[in-house]
């Protein structure tokens, strides 16, 4: 596991390579420790302005068995390039002069307000990671739910399948096995940026209230980050938990589960981590409290002592929902 560090650094090890000044760093730090998902993804320098282009490999050569004397036909794989977009997120704060004066430490009170800011970033971009649609939303990135959205992948199981429960109206939730690598699936931001975060101190500006003028400390934030998966097969969605059956149906998680665990492709391909709600997460710790599993085991999760399913650290992440549509 030292190794994976190194071949798979983080968005934040990025930052911290390559941000002109510390305060970049110390602002995603603070993103890191309130989204665990940022500590675990893979992230990259994408290739082009705006994103990045991914060569997939899309077919395998032809081989032939051959006797002496005997020739065989050339063949290839094929491939496929996909380009991956970024998204970007913008917000600013606009703080009253007056008010922060009245702290005693103007710079300590500004830290502190966009402290909110840095909270809401946290929460949308995790949200995007999972939700976000391109199609639907051409100006953010592709999550990954719209890749995992049918029955007819490999990669996606059918909770309600191996339960027997119908799953049913816009309450369902799901659970992911995600492995983040730099030739899988990977965070990404622009060519040429600093990891696509910047927090710019714009200082002091008139600003409106709608009707009159004030003055206030501007400090303006902008994050463009997107999405790549270049192997899909090592990405897994447990789909269709019906939260509105889950409280008296909790013996079937686990067994989804380990149908989860065995459709990923290559378990050393890089860093796989299994991410559900807390809702989730809470029933499946009721089922394991009751009777007991040897899958179910203490592990290392960046210094924490956390629970993982056979060695993958489980991970509650809030930016799923409950709410999620039926997947057919």
């Amino acid at each position: 596991m030292a190794g994976l560090g190194a071949t798979n650094p983080t968005l934040l090890d990025q930052i911290k390579a390559t941000a002109p000044d510390g305060a970049i760093a110390d602002v995603v730090e603070a993103l890191t420790e309130n989204n665990p998902i940022l500590m675990d993804a893979t992230a990259m320098e994408g290739n082009l302005p705006t994103g990045h282009r991914v060569t997939v490999r899309s077919g395998l050569p032809t081989l032939a068995w051959r006797m002496y004397n005997e020739g065989v036909a050339a063949s290839k794989s094929t491939t496929i390039q996909v380009d991956e977009s970024c998204g970007m997120l913008n917000g600013r704060s606009n703080l009253d002069c007056s008010l922060a004066r009245l702290n005693g430490n103007e710079a300590e009170f500004r830290a502190l307000q966009d402290k909110g800011f840095l909270q809401k970033f946290n929460n949308q971009m995790a949200a995007a990671l999972f939700y976000s649609n391109i199609e639907q939303n051409p100006e953010q990135m592709q999550g990954l739910l719209p890749r995992f959205n049918t029955l007819g992948l490999s990669q996606v199981v059918n909770y309600a399948g191996i339960s027997s429960d119908a799953a049913s109206g816009a309450e369902q939730s799901s659970i992911w096995f995600v492995t983040w690598s730099t030739d899988g699936c990977y965070l990404i931001y622009p060519k040429g940026s600093s990891a696509g975060l910047t927090r710019t101190d714009m200082g002091k500006q008139l600003v409106s209230d709608g009707t009159n003028d004030f003055l206030a400390w501007v400090t303006d934030f902008e994050w463009q980050i997107g999405l790549a998966v270049q192997d899909w097969r090592n990405i897994v969605r447990v789909c269709n938990i019906d939260s509105s059956t889950m409280a008296t149906d909790e013996t079937w998680i686990e067994i989804a589960m380990i149908e989860g665990y065995n459709r990923i492709h290559d378990l050393n391909a890089g860093r796989t981590i299994c991410y559900m709600s807390r809702q989730v997460k809470t029933w499946l710790e009721r089922q394991v409290a009751v009777k007991g599993t040897m899958n179910y085991t203490p592990t290392d999760w960046h210094g924490k002592t956390i629970q993982s399913f056979r060695g993958i650290p489980i991970v509650t992440c809030d930016a799923l929902t409950v709410t999620e549509a039926v997947v057919a």
